[in-house]
Order: C-alpha cells, then sequence, then structure tokens
C-alpha cells in the first residue's frame, strides 16, 4: 500500500467532509431563521456533501486508490462554485484555500490548472455582482469584490507553480531513488555471490556434502515462498541457508570427512559447528539474524536438538525453515554408508517428523512443494532447478 497516498487521500477526503459539514450545519440555521429555504438545503446535500460521503466510502474501501484525488477535487469544485453563486456573502475564497493547501502535494500541476479554470469560471459568473448593491456599499464601492478575486488568482497561479517545483523535485528524487535501488541491487548480488563462493569453498571441505549449503539455500527459500513470505525475505531466507554450515570451518578434518558413522566423541565435535557459525556470523549485520540459521537449525521442535535445546516456537522460525530443508537434503543425498532414500522413505520422514523433528506447517509445506513437483526428489549429482 502507498502509505503517502494513503495520507493525502485521507486529507483530502476528511477536510472535504469538514466543510460539507459547516456548509450544512450553517445553511441548515438558516432555513430554522428563515433566510433559506429547504429546497436549498437539500440541493446542496445531494450536488455536494452526498459525493463526499461517496468519496469517503471509496477510502475506507481502497484508501490508496490513485483516481480519487480527482474525485474530490470535482466535488470539491461543484461545492466552491455552488457557494459562490448562491452564497450572500462573497468571502467564500477561504473554501478554496484547504484543497489548494492539499493539491500541491500530489504534485499534479494539471489539476491545480483546472480547478484554477473552474474557479475562474465561478468568478466570471458572480461579475454582475459588481453592480448588485447587496454586494457593495451602494455607492459601486467594490473592494471587497475586487479583494475576492484577487485572492482567488493569486492563490491559484502560486499552488500551480508550487505544484510544478513540487512536481520536478519529486521527479528528480524518484530517479534518484531508481539509481540508488540499481546500486543496491548491484551490491545484494555481489554479496550474494561472494557468500555463494564461500559456501561452495565450504562444502569442498566436505568430500561428502559437494553442493548441500547450495542445495539447502534453494531449498529453504522455496518453502519461505510456499509459506507466503515476500520477495526480500525469500532471498535473506536464501543467503541465511546458504551459510546455514559454515560452522564446519572449525571441526577437524578428520571428523568431517570420516567415511562412516561418527563415534560419540566425534558427534561432540561435530555438534560445535552450529556454535561456531555462529560465532563467525553475530558481527554481520547486513542481514538481520543471519547467525541464527548457522546455530539454531539443528534445533528439534520437541526440544531434543541441539546446542540449546530449544523447543516448539522458542526455535527461530527461519532456523525451523532451514531444518527442514537441511533434513530433506540429508535424506535425498547419497553417503558413503547408505544410498539417497526413496520418495516414499522421504514423505514418511518428514510425516513421521511433524510436531517432533519439525514445525508441522513447515513440514506440510514442504510435502506439498514435493507432491506438487516444485522441489524434486534428486541426488546430488543432479542439476538444481534455481539454484
Amino acid at each position: 500500500m502507498d502509505k503517502h497516498l494513503k495520507r493525502l487521500n485521507r486529507s483530502m477526503v476528511i477536510g472535504w467532509l469538514l466543510i460539507s459539514v459547516v456548509l450544512a450545519i450553517t445553511y441548515g440555521i438558516e432555513v430554522l431563521k428563515g433566510t433559506r429555504t429547504p429546497l436549498y438545503l437539500l440541493t446542496f446535500v445531494v450536488i455536494t456533501a452526498l459525493p463526499s460521503l461517496i468519496a469517503l466510502a471509496v477510502y475506507l474501501k481502497k484508501p490508496d486508490v490513485s483516481w480519487l484525488c480527482y474525485y474530490v477535487v470535482f466535488g470539491y469544485s461543484i461545492l466552491y462554485i455552488f457557494v459562490l453563486l448562491t452564497g450572500r456573502n462573497v468571502l467564500v475564497s477561504m473554501y478554496i484555500l484547504p484543497i489548494l493547501s492539499l493539491l500541491v502535494p500530489y504534485h499534479k500541476p494539471k489539476l491545480v490548472l483546472g480547478m484554477g479554470i473552474a474557479a475562474l469560471i465561478a468568478v466570471a459568473l458572480t461579475i454582475p455582482r459588481f453592480y448588485d448593491p447587496t454586494y457593495n456599499d451602494g455607492k459601486g464601492n467594490t473592494d471587497v469584490l475586487e479583494m475576492e478575486v484577487g485572492v482567488i488568482l493569486l492563490s491559484f497561479v502560486a499552488s500551480f507553480f508550487a505544484a510544478r517545483i513540487y512536481n520536478d523535485i519529486t521527479k528528480q528524487n524518484q530517479r534518484y531513488l531508481e539509481k540508488l535501488n540499481e546500486q543496491n541491487e548491484k551490491i545484494q548480488n555481489m554479496t550474494v555471490q561472494t557468500i555463494t563462493t564461500v559456501a561452495n569453498a565450504l562444502d569442498a571441505k566436505d568430500s561428502y556434502s559437494e553442493g548441500h549449503s547450495r542445495r539447502v539455500a534453494v531449498y529453504a527459500a522455496q518453502i519461505a515462498e510456499k509459506l507466503g513470505f515476500s520477495k526480500e525475505d525469500v532471498r535473506n531466507v536464501r543467503i541465511i541457508a546458504l551459510l546455514h554450515d559454515i560452522g564446519k570451518i572449525g571441526v577437524p578434518d578428520s571428523v568431517l570427512n570420516k567415511p562412516g558413522r561418527l563415534t560419540d566423541e566425534e558427534f561432540e565435535l561435530m555438534k560445535q559447528h552450529s556454535v561456531i557459525g555462529s560465532e563467525i556470523l553475530k558481527d554481520i549485520d547486513m542481514i538481520t539474524g543471519i547467525s541464527i540459521g548457522a546455530r539454531s537449525h539443528h534445533e528439534r521442535y520437541d526440544g531434543k536438538g541441539y546446542p540449546e535445546g530449544l523447543k516448539g516456537e522458542d526455535i527461530p522460525y527461519i532456523a525451523r525453515i532451514i531444518a527442514v530443508a537441511d533434513s530433506y537434503d540429508a535424506m535425498t543425498s547419497n553417503r558413503v554408508y547408505r544410498k539417497h532414500l526413496t520418495y516414499e522413505q522421504v514423505m514418511s520422514e518428514l510425516e513421521k517428523g511433524e510436531g517432533t523433528q519439525f514445525d508441522p506447517d513447515i513440514a506440510k509445506a514442504m510435502e506439498a512443494l514435493i507432491k506438487d513437483g516444485v522441489i524434486a526428489n534428486i541426488s546430488p549429482d543432479m542439476e538444481i532447478k534455481g539454484a
């Protein structure tokens, strides 16, 4: 949602409503006094006050609708012309000032110009008043009327040029932001490439998990997308997942590359990679929580994981996503002591792990991705779509 446009629309609608309400009350009082007819009040309500309520309904349904400003300005012009042509006092220029103060931030010079033309037409229609004793001092003195016309002209001329300046500044800012976004995109791409290189170098250290970090990053990003994450958050999930095993750089090669199951002592050493990885990444503030994936991706939903034994919702959400992606890659990768699991075995393990090893919602999301063919049951020697 465009918050800036929403605020402007709110101000426009509220301004229109307030003026309509004030005038309706004023005319109602005059009806009671007998200086205006009920028909006049009804006409005012139908052609000016009622459209303002429609504008409010549109705003409540879609606050940032782009065409609302044109509707409000058109309705306000009708209100202004109605008041100018039927009002008993000529000092109605005050009604135009609130709308002009709101038109300028819209940075639409044509909108200001259009309303200015409408106001000038209304002023032209009031020229006969210069010769009406009701609106002068009875001696042909039209100072008040001249001041009225002067205020209107000055208001619109000033607002028109202010809107043009505002429009130029806005366009310059937009061009600057576009260039800034392009540079940020380049920096982000370079960062991802650097992180990918680090992850690939790390995987090369472990002869039994070549491409593991890259695959887990792809799976984690696909899970995040399935769960409704924004594009930027999906990108962050992918980067965090790429570095989830960076702590293995501190694990001895004899343990990391052991051709077989680890002893209890060796497994304790291997478990330290989550803490080591967290320490390596803790001072990096490019992405919020970048160290969380490294530290907590081996936590279990039932609290039997490591390094802290966190349980359920206490486990950071990103870590719960990586845990599922990491386990899936482990199940679908070949090991020296076993071949990768079959499709049926993988689905069975995921279902069995719901609420115990895995967050049930995330596990179900992964199962849906597999069933839909978004994530294939693959082994490391196969190409990964989107990697």
